[in-house]
């Protein structure tokens, strides 16, 4: 145990690390503005434009993001890099942004039955698809290719650009949804146009690529039907909900899923900033043990993390809550949901984490069947039983968990998976102090607290075998 708690310095990790606490500040500070600028019904106009938003990010562009992902490495090391975004941006985002507006303008006007409206709401659709993907394709790049300071200053800047433009427009403009989501569009938009210009500062040396149109169809095409049948499960259901519950439980329901989402986010995000260049390094091989091998430690890296966080939060729910959210928002419903919403996020980056497997394979077609099934579980639950706001978020659990269990046995046949069972005990021994501290006293001080020894405990077993580049 003395080992363990000998810390020794890495600068990745204490960057990164420090880079994402104050982004969290930031989010923190940006929610709870949020909560307390917005009603109940403009916060459910708000995600459920948002979901209109992600129906065409994360369904298309997010699969081919995947594609991206995976050849980021090589197309830097060949120097075309430059060209094949631009190739992407030209023949895919930008057409999908024209696209968007038919769609979301016909179920604008149907839901609120009003031409401005509906226009407003397709501006806001198209300038996220546009601007905000851009920028979530170009700045983590920096991340991947191990240029970690650029990567921060970015992701610091659309933080705090996010926040203030928001704060200002609905100061200026309104206590409006579209006003905060003005903000959200301005500041990916400013973020994305710096971050091209530093990527490519030296843009004369690129090379020029034809991009392999069949190579990212196969890719892409498999993993774009798996995720519009997940889609359903993180965004989707809340157009069913829109019509099932009135705007203030709608609300309630909405608020308790995505402030979770938005820890988990974090975290994922961070464990990512850590792990995943290096992952995406070791699988960049044509040797099969390789990258077995590869996961499996990426695996069993981010696994035991995400799962003792989901506990970390699930015994300090309230006091996190009242964190995060402004106090007129906070009640038994709310909390609740939001102690469903951890699990579900849990079962979220595990799935992500395995689908790994399949992308590294060039396997997506088996991302399909374990989303089909938990999204029929959900419709058919959906159909066969009267939901309120809780039933509703346990379901969605359940769907989750069923998913978790098919992608393990599933993708158990392509890639081995190896858990390191031990691991994951010894690091809950470390971790038992602060879990039965918050278990017995309900005080934002022990959590906060409590959250400084967790970091330290996470830091060291993120930092161990790192110098080796064992991860």
């Amino acid at each position: 145990m003395s080992k363990f708690f000998k810390i020794s310095f890495n600068k990745d990790i204490f960057f990164l690390g420090l880079g994402n606490i104050i982004r969290l500040i930031l989010v923190i500070s940006y929610s709870r503005l949020m909560t307390l600028f917005l009603s109940f019904e403009e916060l459910a106009n708000y995600y459920i434009v948002f979901s209109i938003y992600t129906f065409f990010s994360f369904i298309i562009i997010g699969s081919v993001g995947n594609y991206i992902n995976r050849k980021t490495i090589e197309w830097y090391e060949e120097n075309n890099l430059k060209s094949a975004l631009k190739q992407i941006f030209i023949k895919f985002l930008f057409p999908l942004s024209i696209f968007s507006f038919l769609p979301v303008f016909v179920y604008s006007f149907y839901v609120y039955d009003s031409i401005k409206t509906s226009i407003i709401i397709c501006a806001l659709v198209f300038t996220l698809i546009l601007f905000k993907t851009f920028n979530e394709t170009v700045y983590p790049i920096f991340n991947i290719i191990r240029k970690n300071i650029k990567y921060v200053y970015f992701l610091l800047t659309f933080n705090l650009l996010n926040l203030l433009f928001s704060v200002l427009f609905v100061y200026f403009f309104g206590y409006n949804f579209e006003f905060w989501m003005l903000g959200l569009i301005c500041s990916n938009l400013i973020v994305a146009l710096l971050a091209w210009k530093s990527l490519f500062i030296n843009s004369k040396s690129q090379n020029t690529l034809k991009l392999n149109i069949k190579e990212l169809y196969n890719f892409s095409s498999n993993i774009l039907i798996g995720h519009i049948l997940i889609w359903f499960l993180t965004d989707g259901f809340r157009f069913f909900a829109k019509n099932k519950f009135d705007t203030n439980s709608l609300g309630i329901l909405l608020l308790g899923l995505m402030v979770s989402t938005q820890i988990f986010s974090l975290i994922e995000h961070f464990l990512n900033q850590i792990i995943y260049p290096r992952y995406l390094k070791k699988i960049s091989t044509n040797n099969f043990n390789e990258r077995s091998v590869a996961f499996n430690k990426y695996f069993n890296k981010v696994l035991p993390i995400v799962f003792l966080s989901a506990i970390f939060m699930s015994l300090s729910s309230a006091e996190i809550l009242s964190i995060l959210i402004d106090k007129s928002k906070i009640n038994n419903t709310i909390i609740f949901v939001f102690q469903v919403a951890i699990w579900i996020e849990f079962f979220r980056i595990l799935i992500n984490s395995l689908k790994n497997i399949t992308t590294s394979e060039f396997q997506t077609q088996k991302l399909i069947l374990p989303y089909f099934i938990g999204c029929l579980i959900f419709i058919l639950g959906i159909i066969l039983y009267d939901f309120n706001v809780k039933s509703l978020s346990a379901l969605l659990l359940l769907s989750y968990f069923l998913i978790s269990i098919i992608c393990i046995k599933m993708f158990n046949k392509i890639i081995k998976i190896k858990l390191d069972i031990l691991n994951i005990i010894k690091l809950f021994g470390y971790l038992i102090p602060i879990f039965i501290l918050l278990f017995l006293f309900d005080k934002i001080i022990i959590t906060i607290l409590c959250s400084f020894y967790f970091m330290l405990i996470i830091y060291n077993f993120l930092n161990k075998d790192y110098l080796n580049e064992i991860i």
